[in-house]
């Protein structure tokens, strides 16, 4: 596709001013149109593209649309929601939600446009190794003795790092040798007010700041680490939940993750993100590391039964499949599945 060109940062846009022309050549080649993020100008353009070829539209929101999310510069998404999005919502062919909240944030927008609940899907990643210990150990300081709690996540208030830290502050004494990993991109401009808190802490030898980890180093320390925190105030569906069970790591959330099953299977915790309740959690948690191993063994059974990618394909596919012949027949409306 042509490249992209960012009108500013705080609009967001995407502006492509190539992109209509391309899709309008595309379309007559394509079975469906497939969007993933309101608000920006790609999935406008493609979405116009879709009604004016007749061809079947498929939306995604990814979280967008959670009542939190929407507060956050709320007046400009109120406006654009009435304008552009709804209209949008109410003549695609069909919805994708990723969990069963967000099917209920797209009919709290007062759309019943059929929507199907399909999460996100992930490779299962090889076994824990000796050498993905030993690159954890090399890089961040943490020895065989050292346990490990992880949050993967942006650096954003939106993700609960914050607290976690307190909360850290308030365990850090009766668990010795224990270690706080933060890995994320530094969004918004917050890790050297963590280090400063850290340090004024007495934790600075305690608490790592990671910065964007991918690959083998993403990898060694979800394998390492004994617990993986995300304390979040919004999630449309987090890969890094989904990355920690798949590597076989116990986890602690909040409510807002939208991640049920955490509790269902045994694989961890869900608790409010609230300094006191982390703090609670973490203490107990920390105290138990057969339980870790054992939440850790059921979130990896979890993801194989449920998340692997054969799964979510064949959803999808009969997904597509359904709204296709619901498009092409003119046949009424199915109940949302």
């Amino acid at each position: 596709l042509p490249r992209v060109k960012y009108l500013s940062q705080s609009i967001g846009t995407l502006y492509t001013p190539e992109m209509p022309a391309a899709l309008k050549e595309i379309a007559p080649r394509v079975d469906l149109m497939h969007t993933h993020m309101p608000f920006i100008y790609p999935t406008l353009a493609t979405t116009r593209a879709a009604f004016r070829a007749g061809i079947p539209l498929f939306y995604h929101q990814r979280g967008v649309f959670d009542p939190e999310r929407l507060k956050f510069r709320a007046l400009k998404k109120s406006v654009y929601l009435s304008l552009i999005e709804k209209p949008i919502l109410r003549k695609a062919t069909t919805l994708i939600a990723l969990t069963e909240a967000e099917r209920a944030s797209y009919s709290a927008l007062g759309v019943s446009t059929p929507c199907r609940v399909i999460p996100n899907g992930i490779t299962l990643p090889a076994p824990r190794t000796a050498e993905g210990d030993a690159l954890v150990a090399g890089e961040f300081g943490i020895e065989t003795h050292h346990r490990l709690v992880l949050f993967m996540g942006r650096l954003h208030p939106i993700k609960g790092a914050d607290r976690l830290l307190h909360a850290f502050e308030r365990i850090a004494a009766s668990h010795p040798d224990t270690i706080l990993v933060l890995a994320g991109p530094d969004e918004f401009g917050i890790e050297k007010e963590f280090a400063t808190r850290a340090q004024a802490a007495g934790l600075a030898h305690r608490v790592r700041f990671a910065g964007m980890v991918t690959g083998e180093r993403k990898s060694s320390l979800l394998h390492r680490a004994n617990l993986f925190c995300l304390p979040s105030d919004a999630e449309g569906f987090s890969m890094a939940i989904l990355e920690a069970l798949a590597h076989q790591t116990a986890v602690l959330i909040s409510p807002r993750c939208f991640f049920p099953e955490v509790a269902e299977v045994g694989a961890g915790r869900i608790v409010e993100p609230t300094v006191g309740a982390l703090e609670t959690a973490l203490r107990e948690m920390l105290a138990h590391p057969a339980a870790l191993e054992a939440m850790g063994h059921a979130g990896r059974a979890l993801v194989a039964d449920r998340y692997t990618w054969a799964s979510v394909t064949s959803r999808m596919v009969d997904a597509y499949e359904e709204g296709i012949a619901r498009h092409t027949h003119g046949a009424a409306r199915l109940p949302s599945t």
